[in-house]
């Protein structure tokens, strides 16, 4: 795969934010999340595997389709073969080392208010 492939395929990847840490107040892409174990090509066609925070996540759809469409629209991708694979387990160590400190507040909803 060429260098110029390969960072355009990250720089897609970093478009699509993970809907759980949306929903959780601190937004994160798909990249800086640890959820892409891996692509390749073969050929032109992206071979591409996506993770999930936890087993019964039903999002993984829709970022998936969000990145489909990014990641075609890259010179020399003429087809995107993704999915999900069962056997990865995400944990919170996967959060990118270069993601300095996760924007927004986290859980907002749940912070408490002292009555005191």
């Amino acid at each position: 795969m060429t260098t110029a492939i390969d960072e355009a395929i990250r720089s897609a990847l970093d478009q699509v934010l993970d809907p759980c840490s949306v929903a959780a107040g601190r937004p994160l892409s798909l990249l800086a999340m640890g959820l892409v174990p891996g692509w390749e090509m073969r050929g032109t066609t992206l071979h591409i595997r996506f993770g999930v925070t936890f087993a019964g996540c039903t999002m993984a759809p829709h970022f998936m389709e969000a990145a489909h469409a990014l990641l075609l629209a890259i010179d020399g991708v003429d087809a995107v073969e993704a999915f999900v694979d069962t056997g990865f387990v995400w944990a919170p160590e996967r959060i990118a080392a270069s993601t300095p400190s996760m924007p927004g507040r986290p859980q907002a909803w749940r912070e408490r208010v002292s009555t005191r």
